[in-house]
This record gives structure tokens, C-alpha cells and sequence, in this order.
């Protein structure tokens, strides 16, 4: 007979499809959204390799400290704490970064808020392009335009001082040392330089809305990243009047909103003194980014 702590080794121990099945198992009963797709990512995280390999290892063997580790996984995946936070990174952009719920996780369509001040040819007219992330959480808007305009002079803003050190950690993470991170309130936000751009992904759910959202969004990320207020607007009408203030003649506002804000947006942008105010959509067909010249 063998050892006790032989025979507890040879029970630990399982296949990688084994694992997979058993995975998506407890996330389908738990409710999570996609079983197969979360215990996928989970379980080729831990193998460190593409979650299309894990048909081709399906046959091999575990180690228990693999097990545990998946396990473990499933266990915060039951609570529905997102995939990104159970795994710690996030891409954007085409990069990896860190997350975790000291910030929102960052979306998709953020991505095109990126693209959208990247290709804005004007804006990178002068020699050292001033720019300011308001609200950055991860640091994903500031560094990837950091790693885009290696030449811009970015400033990072956010009122948690948790979120600054996770965007700083991103900055690090990718070599990017031309950032300055500030802890601040918008309203107390004070700079000399008049930007040549402002960038930000404010809250704007409202908060009925912020009642009604998945459990791993409301559970999870921080409110304060999401809730907009009662109509949406609360940190948008302060931001779109900060924004005025801190720009410079010609200076540009990209701010990403919800989808049926623009009206309200518009006006707020015309009655603040900006021009040329105009909407872009996402590549879903949702009005997703304003943006408007001082």
C-alpha cells in the first residue's frame, strides 16, 4: 500500500481536461457567463499557455500545485470576481496590464478613445505635445499614448490614491517613465501648463442604472469609476468645465460617455464655450466619444 502521502498526491493529481470539465462545471452552476471561456482562460493562465493549446494538452497531467491554483481560481470566480482580476492582467491595446479592483477594468471601447487622440493629426503638430488623463485607473490611456507619442508630456490624474499606484506600476511594467501621476480631486487641480488636450473615461452609469449591472461589475470594481450620478452627468459637467479651463487656445477635449448622452453632452460643450463639437461612435454603432476644440 502506499504512503499516505503518496495516496494524497495520486487523488490531487489531473488532466488537464479533467480540470476543465470540472471548472466549467462549478462556474455554470454558479451562474458565471461563459463557463467554458472563464475556466479556459483560467486554467491556460496557470499552464502559461494559449487557451487553443489546452485541446492539444488535454491528456496531461497536472501537478498539485497546478490543481490548487485552478481551484483556487474557481473558487473567486464563484464570488463573480471578473476573469481580469482573478488573473491580475488585462490587453489593451495590444499590451498587458495589471489589474485589479483598485481600479476599473478597462474596456474595449476605451481602446478607441486611445485611437481616436492617437490619430487626430492636429493635435501632434507641436514639438512636445501636452496631454492630461483624467480619472487614468490603470494608467491604460496615459501609458499607451506614452508608448504611441514617446515625445508627449502626459500628466495621469485620479482621485485614489490606490489607482495612481496601480497606473504607476503600468508605467513600469512598460518602461514608461515620462508620466507624471497626481493624486488629486478635479476640482482642486491646479496646473500651470495650458494642455493641448484633455483625455478622460469619467463615470457615467446612472445610478439606477449602476443598480441593475452583473454581479461582477457591482460587486467588484470601484463604483466611484462607474456611478455617474442620478441623470449620468455629475463628473462629466465639473470635467467638461475643467477641461475649458486648463486647455489652450485650440486645445482639444476627448471624453468617452455614454451612449444616449450626446444631446445633453452637446449642449453642456456649446454653453462651456467649445466649438466644433462632435461625436464618434464605437465600432458597435453606440455614440460612445465626444470630442470638441476650444
Amino acid at each position: 500500500m502506499a504512503p499516505p502521502c503518496r495516496r494524497q498526491k495520486i487523488m490531487k493529481a489531473k488532466f488537464v481536461k479533467t480540470i476543465l470539465d470540472e471548472s466549467e462545471n462549478r462556474l455554470k452552476f454558479a451562474g458565471i457567463e461563459r463557463p467554458d471561456l472563464a475556466a479556459g482562460m483560467l486554467c491556460s493562465s496557470v499552464l502559461g499557455c494559449p487557451r487553443l493549446e489546452l485541446a492539444l494538452r488535454a491528456r496531461e497531467m497536472l501537478s498539485r500545485a497546478q490543481v490548487d491554483k485552478i481551484m483556487e481560481g474557481v473558487s473567486r470566480l464563484e464570488k463573480h470576481e471578473p476573469i481580469q482580476y482573478v488573473l491580475g492582467t488585462t490587453e489593451f491595446m495590444g499590451h498587458v496590464f495589471k489589474c485589479d479592483p483598485r481600479a476599473l477594468i478597462p474596456r474595449p471601447e476605451t481602446e478607441q478613445l486611445v485611437e481616436l487622440v492617437f490619430s487626430h493629426k492636429p493635435l501632434w503638430q507641436t514639438k512636445r505635445t501636452k496631454i492630461i488623463d483624467i480619472g487614468t485607473g490603470t494608467g491604460c490611456i496615459a501609458v499607451s499614448l506614452a508608448l504611441l507619442r514617446p515625445k508627449a508630456m502626459i500628466w495621469a490624474i485620479d482621485i485614489s490614491p490606490e489607482a495612481i499606484e496601480l497606473a504607476k506600476e503600468n508605467a513600469g511594467l512598460h518602461g514608461v517613465n515620462s508620466i507624471t501621476f497626481l493624486t488629486a480631486d478635479l476640482n482642486d487641480l491646479d496646473l500651470s501648463l495650458e494642455m493641448d488636450a484633455v483625455v478622460a473615461n469619467p463615470p457615467y452609469v446612472r445610478t439606477a442604472d449602476y443598480c441593475r449591472l452583473e454581479k461582477h461589475i457591482r460587486l467588484w470594481e470601484p463604483r466611484t469609476a462607474l456611478d455617474g450620478g442620478g441623470d449620468g452627468l455629475e463628473a462629466i459637467r465639473p470635467l467638461i468645465s475643467k477641461a475649458f479651463q486648463m486647455l489652450g487656445g485650440n486645445g482639444r477635449l476627448f471624453m468617452e460617455i455614454g451612449f444616449d448622452q450626446w444631446p445633453e453632452v452637446e449642449r453642456l460643450l456649446v454653453r462651456t464655450g467649445f466649438r466644433r463639437c462632435a461625436l464618434k461612435h464605437d465600432y458597435s454603432g453606440n455614440a460612445r466619444m465626444a470630442i470638441a476644440e476650444k
